[in-house]
């Protein structure tokens, strides 16, 4: 069922992506490329991660997303991607779900 909360919700978060974007852009056009930049732009997708990983960790605290975090964690490093770690993270929380862990 469509709701108004969802739409804003969706719609505040696309806002905050473009606005990253565009403030990565912004700032490797003002201070070139900069390592401080370049460093920047590159942890933002595992700190999107994080941020999103962190809500069902601290409220619900069942293992399943505990073990979500750890294959996530684990996934992005060895992989060397965000893709990589956000899949792992996703399916194990699934799988741990489907297997009963709360």
């Amino acid at each position: 069922m469509l709701h108004a909360d969802n739409l804003i919700a969706i719609a505040v978060m696309a806002l905050a992506a473009l606005a990253a974007k565009g403030g990565g852009f912004v700032a490797m056009r003002w201070l070139g490329r900069h390592r401080f930049v370049s460093a920047w732009l590159q942890h933002a997708p595992g700190a999107v991660l994080v941020s999103a990983a962190i809500v069902p960790i601290v409220q619900n605290g069942g293992s399943a997303y505990w073990w979500g975090a750890a294959a996530g964690v684990i996934a992005a490093r060895t992989a060397r991607g965000f893709t990589a770690g956000c899949f792992a993270a996703v399916g194990t929380v699934a799988l741990a779900r489907w297997a009963g862990l709360s």
